[in-house]
């Protein structure tokens, strides 16, 4: 009898042993994915060229400025995604805003200055939707800021 109380007790500590630490192992994923986002949407309010207007005109240089600041968002959404859990629930989001910059990157290739300001608004506004889709997801743990809201040290 003494030995099948030692022996469940061995496979009971080692069975809560494991536990904990598939636990921790998930805690700190999740950690690491919050982290991941949160970094990624400092990145996006920080950007410039995330700010767009009602009507604006393009300075010299200002459009390949743009198209190189879309080009280094779409880096920094890979780098996000690289970091998520394989079944995250972000994963879309992120996929979704990479397919906008795509598409940004596309008609940037084709259209002239004036036709790309409207696919920059589209673009900024579908961005923005993804950012407020991940906050809406964990508000307490996500940042909700808005592209292009930190730029020039702007707040919103």
């Amino acid at each position: 009898m003494e030995f099948v109380t030692i022996a469940f007790s061995t496979f009971f500590g080692a069975a809560v042993a494991l536990a904990a630490e598939r636990w921790s192992r998930l805690h700190d994923a999740r950690l690491q994915e919050e982290a991941a986002l949160n970094n990624l949407i400092l990145d996006l309010a920080a950007k410039r060229a995330f700010m767009v207007g009602e009507d604006w005109g393009w300075a010299e240089g200002e459009v390949g400025r743009v198209v190189d600041s879309v080009l280094h968002v779409r880096t920094l959404i890979r780098d996000a995604r690289v970091a998520l859990r394989p079944r995250s629930p972000a994963l879309p989001h992120l996929r979704q805003m990479a397919r906008s910059c795509n598409s940004f990157l596309e008609l940037s290739e084709r259209e002239d200055d004036e036709r790309l300001k409207s696919a920059l608004k589209t673009l900024t506004k579908e961005v923005s939707n993804e950012v407020k889709a991940l906050h809406a997801h964990n508000p307490r743990r996500i940042l909700g800021d808005a592209p292009g809201s930190f730029a020039l040290g702007l707040s919103a």
